[in-house]
């Protein structure tokens, strides 16, 4: 999966839950900007942070070898 394909999933669970940019940011406990470099896949983003993105959209993450 690429950052693009992560971010358009990410954009898309969130607006299935009814949430807007500022409200995931404000639960995940980031900034609006942050969720929107995430969700078009700019690939600077800080793991540790689309990490707590992902967990408060209930996302499962598995890593495979």
């Amino acid at each position: 999966m690429t950052v693009k394909e992560i971010g358009k999933r990410i954009r898309y669970i969130r607006k299935e839950q009814g949430l807007t940019q500022s409200e995931l940011a404000m639960t995940a406990n980031t900034a609006t900007r942050f969720i929107s470099d995430l969700e078009n896949g700019k690939p600077t983003c800080e793991i540790g942070k689309a990490l707590q993105v992902i967990q408060c959209l209930g996302i499962q993450v598995e890593l495979t070898a």
